[in-house]
C-alpha cells in the first residue's frame, strides 16, 4: 500500500507521515503525480478525512505489544474542535520550466513564524507540518509565505502569500501554484550583505529582460569609485553569492576605499535603481 491508495482507501486529503531519520514530516496529496510513501506496518500515519465513511482494512491485525505492555495513558480527542488543526500540509505545483530539480519551496507561517521547507519533485511539492500532542498548527486568517529556492541557493522567485481559509482547514491542505520561477515580473536592485561590510559584499538585484548590466559605486560627493560590468545577462533572480554582483571594497584603481557612507546603481538599458552601502574598517 502507498500514500495514494491508503488516500483512496480512506477519502483522505492528505497523508502525513514522519520520516523519524530526519524528524522531519513528509506529506502527500491526491494533485501528487506519484504514489507517494509506502504504508508499512509498525508505523502510524496522519490521515485527513473531512467526512465521515466506512471503509474496511484487509490483512493480518497488527499490535504493537510493546506498548501494550507499558499500559500509557489514553489520549482523548474531541473531533467537534475543527478549528484545532494539528496537522496541515501547503502543497502546490511550480510553473515555468519542465522540472525543477533540487528545487526547495520555503514556507513561513507568519503568525506563528514556523518554517518550512520542502524538496521539489517534477513540478511538485508538499510541505507537512504537525503537531502530535494534537495542539493546532495553523488558524483561519493566517497568512503563508511561500518562496522557491533554487540548487544553489539563489532565490528563484518572488514571495508570495495565502490567507488560510475555513475550507483549507476542514481538508488540511492548502494547495497553491506558484507562477513564472525564475522569471521576474519587473527590474529590482536589492540591499546589498553584509551590510555594514568589511571587506566584501554582494549586491543582489533581478532582471525581467535581457541585456547588459552593471552596477557602479558612488561616494557622498557623487564621485564614482568602481563600475562592476556585470556583461550580457538573461532574466532572472540574481541574490546567491553565486549569482549576485560582488564588490572587494577597492576602487577602479585598485585600492580599498576608506570607511563610511556610499551609494550603488544598478543600470541595464531600461532601467536604473539607487542604493546605499555602509563600509565600516
Amino acid at each position: 500500500m502507498s500514500a495514494k491508495t491508503l488516500a483512496g482507501l480512506t477519502g483522505a486529503t492528505t497523508v502525513i507521515t514522519l520520516d523519524s531519520a530526519n524528524q522531519l514530516f513528509v506529506g502527500w496529496t491526491p494533485s501528487a503525480p506519484n504514489d507517494g510513501f509506502p504504508i508499512q506496518g509498525g508505523k502510524g500515519y496522519i490521515v485527513n478525512v473531512p467526512e465521515s465513511r466506512n471503509f474496511a482494512f484487509v490483512g493480518a491485525p497488527w499490535t504493537d505489544r510493546r506498548r501494550a505492555a507499558a499500559s500509557p495513558p489514553a489520549v482523548t480527542v474531541d473531533i467537534s474542535q475543527e478549528q484545532n488543526v494539528w496537522a496541515f500540509v501547503v502543497s502546490g505545483h511550480l510553473n515555468g520550466r519542465q522540472a525543477f530539480d533540487g528545487y526547495r519551496v520555503i514556507v513561513r507561517n507568519l503568525r506563528t513564524n514556523s518554517t518550512l521547507s520542502a524538496s521539489v519533485e517534477g513540478d511538485y511539492f508538499a510541505a507537512a507540518n504537525a503537531d502530535l500532542s494534537r495542539r493546532s498548527v495553523v488558524e483561519v486568517g493566517d497568512v503563508i509565505e511561500l518562496h522557491v529556492v533554487g540548487p544553489d541557493g539563489n532565490v528563484e522567485s518572488g514571495t508570495v502569500r495565502f490567507n488560510v481559509t475555513p475550507e483549507h482547514l476542514a481538508n488540511a491542505v492548502l494547495s497553491v501554484r506558484l507562477d513564472g520561477i525564475g522569471k521576474p515580473e519587473q527590474d529590482l536592485l536589492l540591499q546589498n550583505y553584509p551590510n555594514p561590510f568589511n571587506p566584501e559584499t554582494w549586491i543582489p538585484y533581478q532582471l525581467s529582460g535581457y541585456g547588459p548590466v552593471s552596477v557602479s559605486i558612488y561616494d557622498t560627493t557623487g564621485a564614482l569609485v568602481r563600475t562592476l560590468s556585470l556583461g550580457i545577462q538573461s532574466a532572472g533572480f540574481y541574490n546567491s553569492r553565486g549569482r549576485a554582483a560582488y564588490w572587494d571594497g577597492r576602487n577602479d584603481n585598485g585600492e580599498h576605499v576608506s570607511s563610511g557612507l556610499y551609494f550603488y546603481q544598478l543600470t541595464t538599458p531600461t532601467f536604473h535603481q539607487t542604493r546605499r552601502l555602509v563600509i565600516i574598517k
